[in-house]
């Protein structure tokens, strides 16, 4: 445009509309898939070329799908460079292509019945590091939560995200940790049996079952920083590199699918559900009531604070996010999402109330 000095104006036509232009153009399109020689007798309005090119390759493949493939590349490109998933590793230890599959090929990810809506938040928020512990209270509202506090179930660690699945709790025999070991050995030996049934591309060697359990991300007692990525649903690159030895792209994404989700479910009901509802008669024993959380004012309106926490600039934060329009409408998405606990009466009576009246502190 810039060379030849073009004015260009976009203008879109209705479909049906029978612009002659438009039909005109819908009559080359249809030549095109029977002779690649288009007609030299065109109007010299109509000259110029329009043949798409990548990376100086010509575009042989539906346009549509190729420009989405593009700008969901781009999408993930944005997220996979956010301060949250390389502050503390290196992205390219992680299978983002496959990571990204299996978080939106699950049909029932999309389902909202049963709760289903919640899950799906869960694994958003899970995958982004959002999901509201004690340590990220403690930087959206520092006023509330008092930074020194630790884990309320166990009172020795912050409650990180990762702390989730390790906290030792205040009764070792129900601790997050070991159900964690538990869902994860179990989701090992359903990848297992699900590989070793399947058609491979050579056949496998004697040694791949040994070979397979012996991976990183498999290793729990304590978990490893691949195992722990693997709960968030990031699928550690070396679990599909070796996979992909044996076995073709599609399959290997197609068989660690549905276990992931059903792991990730299993982790939202035994873990995450019981942990919120504790955690809500935790805050009300401190005196940190729902319109206090609600209220958009300052430390000042509220409680007089010992001190002035700053955030840290280094620490993922939802202002990381708000960076780039995609990663925003996914947050704002998330923080209009629902209570997580209203509807959880009935694990309150059963699960908490027994466990309240143990001093733990």
């Amino acid at each position: 445009m810039l060379q030849k000095n073009l004015d260009v104006t976009l203008i879109k036509v209705p479909a049906h509309a029978d612009d002659h232009l438009n039909n005109h153009v819908d009559a080359l399109a249809k030549a095109a898939h029977f002779d690649s020689q288009l007609s030299s007798c065109l109007p010299l309005e109509l000259m110029a070329p329009c043949i798409l090119q990548f990376n100086s390759l010509p575009v042989d493949i539906n346009i549509r799908k190729f420009i989405r493939d593009i700008f969901d590349a781009k999408s993930l490109l944005t997220l996979a460079v956010l301060p949250r998933f390389n502050s503390y590793f290196s992205t390219s230890d992680i299978d983002w292509a496959c990571a990204k599959f299996c978080l939106n090929n699950n049909k029932q990810f999309a389902s909202h019945r049963n709760g289903r809506s919640e899950f799906c938040g869960f694994r958003i928020k899970l995958l982004l590091d959002m999901l509201p512990t004690l340590t990220t209270l403690q930087r959206r509202k520092p006023h509330l939560y008092d930074p020194s506090w630790l884990c309320p179930q166990c009172n020795s660690f912050p409650e990180t995200l990762d702390h989730l699945w390790t906290c030792p709790y205040i009764l070792p025999e129900f601790s997050p940790l070991n159900t964690f070991k538990t869902l994860l050995l179990a989701l090992r030996t359903n990848y297992l049996d699900k590989f070793l049934s399947t058609s491979s591309l050579i056949p496998l060697p004697d040694s791949f079952v040994a070979e397979f359990m012996a991976l990183d991300c498999w290793n729990c007692d304590p978990p490893s920083f691949s195992c722990l990525r693997l709960a968030r649903g990031l699928i550690p690159i070396s679990l599909t590199k070796f996979l992909g030895n044996y076995f073709s792209s599609l399959t290997i994404w197609s068989i660690l699918n549905t276990p992931l989700h059903d792991f990730h479910f299993d982790l939202y009901v035994q873990i995450w559900l019981c942990r919120s509802v504790f955690f809500h008669h935790w805050e009300s024993a401190q005196g940190i009531t729902k319109k206090m959380k609600s209220s958009a004012l300052g430390p000042s309106s509220i409680l007089c604070p010992s001190t002035n926490i700053p955030l840290d600039s280094s620490t993922p934060s939802l202002a990381t996010a708000s960076l780039d329009s995609w990663v925003s409408w996914v947050s704002s998405s998330i923080i209009r999402g629902g209570s997580w606990i209203s509807h959880l009466d009935f694990w309150r009576r059963l699960t908490v109330q027994p466990l309240l009246r143990i001093s733990f502190w």
